[in-house]
């Protein structure tokens, strides 16, 4: 289940992505614009590296013995105060720079090795080499200063501690010229005059092997050539994070949109913001200002059978089968045609009700001039069986066109006729289905809700605000009646692009597997 979430979460994500693919690409573009911008305008770095092997003090065998530890003491020596001030008088540097020189140089030390690599960072290539060399022989001469030092110190203590015994002895050796050889005395004073000859003899040789050592800090075992390139700004690095932020910004730009933005772009946009379901999509559009029924094998054909298989299922559970279809933007009309039709030819007694009395929904279906029709009915001056008219090519589906006077038609459905002759449509067993207005132009698709059990709303896509659907969700929902779903299509001129394409269509259960039929005139 988490998988399937996790895709689907990815697939609404990537969708957001392609509709709002302009503030990507441009955030894109202007990623990798100022990458390479920056490439060129920022301050070219150069690093240099020289390898310093570091060895013992007084022998020329590498430090086999030194640990870790001795070698990180060895790296802070390189910037340590003495060891920059050294290389700022080898560098010509005198004053505040010198104190920069400290931040321009790093210490690695490879594992398991006795090696220095010391690295500095010029704004040149040459002053890279330079400033690496200049730190490399800083360092092996403040390290060969400490050691001579420390040699020289110990030398010192040395001598001081021969002066002292050989102040011992001068006392001792004058005792013994003044005693005989058989002077009982005399054994004790040799034995003081041997012990202190042997403490000369080895303070003297420890005197000559310090004098003897030779000093030796450290050999440059490979020196800075001079870099051929810039070491910072890294190109690879800089566009890699232009493209990676631009594409961050980019896409929060495009989520930022989509939350912004109320238009139904696609079907998954319905469900999801406004909670109604997708009945049905239109491939085609519907033609603004025109009705027609479209051929039952059509594109737009199937989708009305879907629609069709979505109502009987809905009705099933009712002996009342009337649906209003309205639209949410635009009257309901062409919609609620060829769902009657679609129901007709599936052998099902139909009555469209042409309730939208600003339309022309049953003079461009049937053609000629305005005759009597439902606000005829309603008023009782003309019986059904003489208004309602049948479809050439479909005799089971009959409309009740508005009448000859549109606004007493009007007044009519205000009133508790309409519910009376829907009661006397459905003695005969009948479907009915009726055209409504648009939930946003009147409150007159609401009216007619109340003589329908439930409702079909009629969505644009890119023109149809979430708002507005949940609206018109709210106005059927206020008098009790369900809206069972919403056929997407779009309006335009004859020869415009699908509504959506075959992979934005949401099918529908219903779809899948046709509702069964009623026979015609069954009790329901």
């Amino acid at each position: 289940m988490d998988s399937t979430v996790n895709a689907s979460s990815l697939g609404d994500h990537l969708r957001v992505l392609r509709r709002h693919w302009l503030p990507v690409v441009l955030c894109l573009l202007l990623g990798i614009g100022s990458a390479f911008a920056y490439l060129h305008w920022a301050p070219k770095e150069y690093r240099a590296t020289t390898s310093v092997l570091v060895t013992p003090v007084g022998g020329t065998q590498t430090l086999g013995g030194k640990n870790s530890g001795d070698m990180e003491t060895e790296a802070e020596l390189v910037s340590s105060t003495g060891t920059v001030s050294a290389a700022a008088t080898r560098l010509g540097v005198s004053g505040s720079d010198t104190e920069a020189l400290a931040g321009r140089v790093s210490v690695s030390v490879p594992p398991n090795t006795n090696i220095l690599d010391i690295s500095y960072t010029g704004m040149t290539a040459v002053e890279a080499q330079q400033g690496s060399m200049a730190f490399a022989e800083a360092y092996l001469d403040q390290r060969r200063q400490a050691t001579e030092a420390r040699l020289a110190a110990e030398d010192k203590s040395v001598q001081e501690r021969i002066d002292v015994v050989d102040a011992q002895l001068q006392p001792v050796l004058q005792a013994m010229g003044g005693l005989t050889a058989v002077d009982p005395d005399r054994p004790r004073l040799e034995a003081q005059v041997r012990s202190l000859n042997d403490q000369l003899a080895a303070l003297s040789n420890q005197q000559n092997q310090i004098r003897a050592t030779v000093v030796t800090p450290g050999d440059i075992s490979r020196e800075a050539a001079v870099p051929s390139s810039p070491s910072s700004p890294d190109t690879l690095v800089t566009l890699v994070a232009g493209i990676v932020l631009s594409l961050f910004v980019g896409a929060s730009l495009a989520m930022l949109r989509q939350r912004t933005d109320d238009f139904i772009r696609s079907p998954q946009d319905l469900l999801s913001r406004t909670g109604v379901r997708v009945g049905t999509v239109l491939p085609g559009r519907l033609l603004v200002g025109q009705v027609q029924v479209v051929p039952p094998l059509s594109p737009d054909g199937r989708g009305y059978a879907r629609l069709r298989n979505l109502v009987i299922s809905g009705l099933m559970r009712t002996d009342r089968p009337v649906v209003v279809v309205a639209g949410v933007r635009h009257g309901g009309g062409p919609v609620a045609v060829n769902l009657a039709a679609s129901l007709a030819r599936a052998g099902e007694d139909v009555y469209l009700l042409c309730a939208n009395v600003s339309a022309t929904t049953s003079a461009a279906l049937l053609g000629g001039k305005a005759e009597s029709g439902l606000g005829d009915v309603l008023a009782g001056d003309v019986e059904l069986a003489d208004a309602a008219r049948t479809v050439p090519g479909i005799p089971n589906l009959r409309v009740l066109g508005v009448g000859r006077d549109p606004d007493r038609t009007d007044a009519l459905l205000q009133t508790g006729s309409p519910r009376k002759l829907v009661e006397e449509l459905l003695a005969s067993g009948a479907y009915v289905v009726v055209e409504a207005p648009s939930t946003s132009g009147s409150p007159d698709a609401q009216t007619l809700a109340n003589v329908a059990e439930l409702a079909v709303l009629v969505v644009e896509l890119d023109r149809t605000r979430a708002a507005e659907v949940v609206d018109a969700r709210g106005q059927f929902e206020a008098v009790g009646k369900p809206v069972l779903g919403a056929l997407i299509a779009g309006y335009g001129k004859d020869g415009d692009r699908p509504v959506v394409a075959e992979d934005e269509a949401v099918p529908t259960e219903e779809a899948a597997t046709p509702a069964p039929m009623t026979p015609t005139g069954a009790s329901r």
